[in-house]
């Protein structure tokens, strides 16, 4: 099994050669991956739906909770991604090491702080979300399960970003399609007691979910500890650094705020949707989905440009970290301009696959039609907002994740529906309308150039 998993430890020389091939080199298993993250949280809903409608509330209000509790991971994962691409790109391969070490490290420091936090208050936090006592039973059940294992998946996400900053993106992908396997498999034997099994109910489909990511982790950490990829961690050679560490937090925290604003945004958004009925719920949710799977391109292309970016100045080539980023933009923005195309025309039948009533699907429509329509704006603010993250540089696209989604889509969302004809449309407008804002404001920093400047120091 460990074979199958092991990587050669030259990885593709992302500074020189055609950058097309560089590009997709990177990305197209990055798009791999995320499909089957994605895929992973069906299966889980899939068998979970069974259960009733209050364990699925249990488990989306508990899912929720994490998303909530885990940008501060995602920012040292960010940091970490900057600083190994770097080390990389300057043939520095010490201070990649060091880097990759310094990040184990404090993530499962910051891991184990957050869930310790996340378990004792589990049923406070249910309760801000207004949980019902019944979902509020199921839902601390199914946050304690996570959360106790919270490390293993941290450690999944961390391992995966310090291969993604060395290039190879293809041992993730791998990784997480066992995952999945293993997920698929043993859901609905812990959920439902199959084969003489307890059945643990959505205790399961967490545990499950431990169990299939933390596989995967000891998998990527017995990988990076032998030395078998790009990326040597060695705790007996690199001790703490805390000037590496914080480093990677400044690098970082920009990050988990621009998350940890989107994520609150989600929450306000949908309580503003809420005022307009169960049917715009159910609509708005659909369509909610349906955005977040078209949009895995776009993160995709970002998330490939943000690595190239860091491996290209690394190495002294600013002009082709620009030159790289733009052709990410333009494939992205084709391939998003297709599907918002295919979501315009087909708006209706893909709604009403998911739910038949006449309203939702109206609404449904409506919501996918407005917002299909600024697709390619989405390559602009997620690719370029992404490589300017590569460089260092992650205050900008923090600033303007913050103005697009709080100072322009939250205040029009309240708006355009009360004071213009435009009804329940004024919230998709809303969107839509800081989707463009967020696309202009990412470009014009990208173009700016300043991010090319960005220093990181490399420690080893």
């Amino acid at each position: 099994m460990i074979k199958f998993f092991k990587r050669n430890k030259t990885t593709p020389n992302l500074t020189e050669g055609d950058i097309l091939n560089s590009i997709f080199i990177l990305a197209l298993p990055l798009l791999v991956r995320a499909v089957l993250g994605s895929f992973q949280s069906v299966i889980d809903m899939f068998w979970v739906g069974k259960l009733g409608p209050t364990a699925l509330a249990g488990v989306a209000m508990g899912g929720t909770i994490v998303m909530v509790l885990f940008p501060l991971l995602i920012g040292i994962g960010t940091g970490t991604t900057v600083m190994v691409a770097r080390a990389i790109g300057a043939k520095n391969q010490e201070a990649a090491d060091n880097a990759a070490t310094q990040s184990i490290i404090i993530a499962l420091i910051t891991a184990a702080i957050l869930c310790l936090i996340g378990i004792l208050f589990s049923r406070q936090l249910l309760e801000l979300l207004q949980a019902s006592p019944e979902v509020t039973i199921i839902g601390q059940g199914y946050l304690k399960v996570i959360l106790a294992g919270g490390i293993a998946m941290t450690m999944l996400f961390l391992c995966g970003s310090i291969l993604q900053g060395a290039g190879d993106t293809i041992t993730p992908m791998k990784i997480m399609g066992l995952s999945v396997v293993v997920n698929i498999i043993i859901d609905p034997f812990l959920i439902f007691g199959w084969c003489g099994l307890p059945a643990l109910g959505v205790k399961g489909a967490a545990l499950a979910t431990i169990i299939a990511e933390g596989a995967g982790a000891i998998i990527l950490l017995y990988i990076l500890f032998k030395g078998k990829s790009h990326i040597h961690i060695r705790f007996d050679k690199y001790k703490i650094n805390f000037a590496a560490i914080c480093q990677i937090f400044k690098i970082g925290i920009p990050s988990s705020l621009q998350m940890l604003f989107r994520h609150l945004m989600n929450l306000v958004l949908m309580g503003i949707v809420a005022t307009y009925g169960t049917y715009a719920v159910a609509a708005y949710g659909i369509g909610l989905r349906l955005r977040m799977m078209f949009l895995l391109p776009a993160f995709a292309f970002g998330t490939a440009a943000a690595t190239l970016v860091g491996q290209n100045l690394g190495a002294q080539q600013p002009e082709r970290a620009h030159k790289t980023t733009w052709l990410a933009v333009l494939i992205n923005a084709a391939v998003m301009a297709f599907i918002g195309i295919v979501l315009f025309i087909f708006s209706d039948t893909i709604i009403s696959i998911f739910n038949k009533n006449t309203d939702v699907v109206l609404i449904g429509t409506r919501y996918l039609k407005i917002t299909s329509l600024f697709f390619p704006a989405i390559a602009f603010g997620v690719v370029c907002g992404r490589a300017i993250n590569g460089a260092g540089d992650t205050i900008p696209p923090m600033i303007i994740s913050f103005v697009s989604l709080w100072l322009i889509q939250i205040p029009l969302a309240l708006i355009l529906p009360k004071y213009t004809i435009l009804g329940l449309d004024g919230i998709w407008w809303a969107i839509s309308i800081a989707t463009l804002t967020q696309g202009i404001l990412a470009f014009l920093w990208f173009e700016r150039g300043t991010w090319k400047l960005k220093k990181v120091h490399l420690y080893t």
